[in-house]
């Protein structure tokens, strides 16, 4: 959660800083890394863990994009009891998105995402395998332009299915 806050302090120095000069995201390739908080929120995990996320895209035109992304999730642990019917925990996700952007000004955009992908469930029993889930995930988010190739944003992901919650701040680069 500091980190959270952290990022959203040095947005905020950034754009008090920095002149306000009108910035587009035009068409291109994309490539971008998210640092952020996993929060799951089934009946049997209650914590949060980090979570590490990168993703490559294109931008079709300043409002609409596609994306493939990856985010870890990180929530092995150890079983409760010594059932061999405890559930799997989700580690990590990967999916395809169709995303998309409304400039608020020249520097800053509302980012929203629709997609699918795959949630890696974990089974932390050696018997038991792991397996995958086929898991839709929605989001939205801030983006903050400083110039046409670099932008810092803040969003939330929410997978569906394992009723995930990733809450996260990244760096993007355009080329």
């Amino acid at each position: 959660m500091r980190m959270i806050i952290g990022s959203a302090l040095l947005a905020l120095v950034t754009v008090v800083s920095t002149p306000v000069l009108a910035v587009q995201n035009g068409p291109g390739v994309y490539a971008g890394i998210q640092v952020g908080q996993a929060s799951s929120s089934n009946d049997r995990i209650e914590r949060d863990e980090l979570s590490i996320g990168l993703r490559t895209g294109y931008q079709i035109d300043k409002h609409i994009g596609v994306e493939l992304f990856s985010h870890s999730l990180s929530f092995i642990e150890f079983g409760y009891g010594f059932s061999r019917n405890e559930p799997a925990y989700p580690e990590q996700h990967y999916g395809i998105a169709v995303t998309g952007t409304i400039a608020l000004d020249g520097r800053f955009s509302l980012t929203g995402r629709a997609g699918i992908g795959r949630t890696k469930m974990h089974s932390y029993w050696s018997g038991k395998d792991d397996y995958n889930e086929n898991d839709p995930s929605i989001g939205g988010g801030l983006r903050f332009n400083f110039n046409p190739h670099w932008s810092i944003n803040a969003e939330a992901m929410r997978l569906t299915k394992t009723r995930v919650t990733v809450v996260s701040t990244g760096f993007r680069y355009q080329f």
